[in-house]
């Protein structure tokens, strides 16, 4: 790894891909590990608000519509942090605005315990989305500078159990918060530990000294008219569609569609959604071993088949889709990222992010659910996962855009 210094140096396009000068993967992985905390508790701090939403508007008295409003307004705010991070990184170096960001979270959850009003809730969700938008290019820009090239795919693996583990801890955890105190001292507590993981990894963290590569109108066009760039955002898209939107209505579906009660519903999506944390791990591995392109196109078409079989009126069926889908949702990430990795240099690399991120967002989490929902309400939920599908399958097409792997 190279010496930090005072002034960190600005990398020129193409000077260097991820990890050329960085230490063995077993050496890395402790560092790798720890920014993974950070993501942990970026989404999780975020994912918190979710299982909680229903005692906040309680004790604000919100009505339902108010209170999802809420949820949009952190998100709008997530997406304009995104958006500026590519100007931001070319003037702090990523791991500074990573632990920054986990720090502002923390300070912002706390804030929000103190919440007594609708107005400032407002405010304070906003201030959410804003404080955690900031880390995702920040913390990429860090993990890029700490594994080599041909352990990217294992390294984003590592990154990714930090969302994945939130998917199985944030619910348990807001329960039992909620079965011995409120929501406000949950938030506190989580808003807390997130403020000194930040703290510990800017004191003893690794890798991220190196500034992005100035935005610049001809470098920032030229990102933006690359095929690449908008593949990539597809790609994303269709992942976070399937982490977020199919998660959301998948338990409409078994209640509606499939007449079971709401406490079978909730226990079969939890269960199908155990083995992602595996998957994550495992993604970055076959990545680096079977190569990141087929990986994304075996993992689309996996997807594709699982979306439809999810809409056959069969419970075991449904199960198995569920299944299959939850995991290949989380084993995809990885390989995407590695890709991007290999397309980039690493001086354009949060550029693209910060193009692709906010726009994969607003399909992913909000296009992606308002189909669901549109299609759900007319033909049923079975034909909205079976239009995901077909889009799923048809995305392995625009994958020949991605230049070949060396040695393939």
């Amino acid at each position: 790894m190279t010496a930090d210094t005072d002034t960190p140096p600005t990398a020129p396009p193409g000077s260097f891909r991820p990890a050329d000068t960085a230490p063995p993967f077993a050496a890395a992985l402790p560092w790798v590990g720890l920014v993974a905390l950070l993501f942990f508790f970026n989404y999780g701090s975020r994912a918190m608000l979710a299982p909680l939403l229903l005692s906040i508007e309680a004790d604000l008295g919100l009505d339902h519509a108010q209170a999802t409003r809420l949820l949009f307004l952190m998100a709008c705010g997530f997406t304009a942090s995104l958006a500026a991070s590519a100007f931001l990184l070319s003037r702090v170096t990523p791991r500074r605005m990573a632990a920054f960001s986990c720090v502002a979270t923390g300070a912002v959850l706390m804030g929000m315990a103190a919440v007594r009003d609708h107005a400032t809730a407002r405010y304070m969700f906003v201030l959410m989305g804003l404080a955690a938008g900031l880390y995702f290019p920040a913390g990429m820009a860090t993990l890029g500078t700490l594994a080599r090239q041909r352990d990217w795919g294992k390294a984003v693996s590592i990154h990714e159990l930090g969302p994945n583990l939130s998917f199985v801890a944030v619910p348990l955890l807001a329960e039992a918060g909620l079965r011995i105190t409120d929501w406000r001292d949950v938030l506190l507590a989580v808003g807390v530990a997130s403020m000194l993981t930040g703290i510990v990894f800017a004191c003893v963290g690794r890798g991220g000294r190196t500034l992005a590569e100035p935005p610049s109108i001809r470098g920032f066009t030229g990102v933006l008219r690359s095929p690449l760039t908008w593949l990539f955002a597809w790609l994303l898209a269709v992942g976070v569609a399937g982490e977020y939107a199919v998660f959301s209505v998948l338990p409409l579906h078994l209640v509606d569609g499939m007449g079971l009660e709401v406490s079978t519903a909730n226990g079969l999506l939890a269960a199908s959604r155990v083995i992602t944390p595996f998957a994550a791990l495992a993604g970055g591995w076959v990545a680096d071993r079977m190569g990141a392109r087929r990986t994304i196109a075996a993992c689309l078409a996996l997807t594709g088949i699982a979306l439809l079989a999810m809409a056959i009126p069969s419970a075991g069926v449904v199960m198995a889709g569920m299944t299959v889908q939850g995991a290949m949702t989380a084993f995809i990430f990885p390989a995407i990222f590695k890709e991007l990795a290999r397309c980039w240099p690493a001086g354009y690399q949060p550029t693209v992010l910060c193009i692709a991120t906010p726009a994969s967002s607003l399909v992913g989490t909000g296009a992606a659910p308002a189909l669901l929902g549109l299609v759900g309400q007319t033909w049923g939920f079975g034909t909205g996962f079976a239009l995901l599908g077909v889009l799923a399958l048809a995305t392995i097409i625009p994958l020949r855009l991605l230049p070949p792997e060396p040695g393939r």
